[in-house]
């Protein structure tokens, strides 16, 4: 089945940015306490700058675009120290439970420790251990940034329940992985390399996988 493409608008833009502003004190104090924590434990890149950082965070927020009101349950899948796990558990309140799921498990040490810090355990925890083990229902929304090929998370989730696989990764690569899933899913990309939307945003894309009924 061939992908629905398409690139992101002002208007997707606008809510985005009005999501990132509504919650800005807590999403910059999940940034700073992420800086913190990655002296200790490898989470993110160890020259990251806290400017980058920050980008990084508000990029976890495109992943609203997939969402919609019938999505209660998020797995975010090679989650490392919570992205984009935790920034939709902050921003999106309708998400009822957000599990951050690592195989690393001092990555999810940090990442509960985060978690209690911000206030956010009481629909939010992390789980060590592989994505094909944790627990998922049909209304279940798995996340990944830049963690995995299209075809690797399906290879591990696709006898399991879940609604949707939403991806965080370059959109020109992920057609191709598109063509090693030999099953029917559908496949939508919103490309964020608009001319709008600067450049840390360069062949970035958000894909949507779901089940073809």
């Amino acid at each position: 089945m061939e992908p629905s493409i398409s690139i992101i608008t002002k208007e997707q833009l606008g809510q985005i940015s009005s999501l990132y502003d509504d919650h800005k004190k807590e999403l910059i104090a999940y940034a700073d306490q992420l800086l913190w924590w990655n002296k200790k434990v490898n989470l993110v890149s160890r020259d990251v700058s806290r400017e980058t950082l920050l980008e990084h965070v508000g990029h976890c927020l495109f992943v609203n675009l997939f969402l919609d009101a019938k999505d209660r349950s998020l797995v975010d899948a090679g989650s490392g120290g919570g992205l984009p796990g935790i920034p939709l558990a902050i921003c999106v309140k309708e998400l009822e439970q957000v599990v951050l799921n690592d195989i690393v498990t001092k990555k999810i040490f940090a990442s509960n420790a985060m978690i209690s810090s911000l206030k956010i355990g009481d629909r939010t925890k992390g789980v060590a251990g592989s994505i094909a083990d944790v627990p998922t229902e049909n209304d279940t929304v798995i996340v990944t940034k830049h963690a995995f090929k299209l075809n690797e998370l399906y290879g591990f989730v696709g006898v399991k329940a879940w609604s949707k696989l939403i991806f965080l990764k370059g959109w020109r690569e992920s057609l191709k992985e598109y063509e090693a899933i030999k099953e029917h899913v559908s496949m939508q990309v919103i490309k964020l390399d608009a001319d709008f939307m600067g450049e840390f945003y360069d062949g970035k894309g958000i894909v949507m996988l779901e089940r073809i009924k």
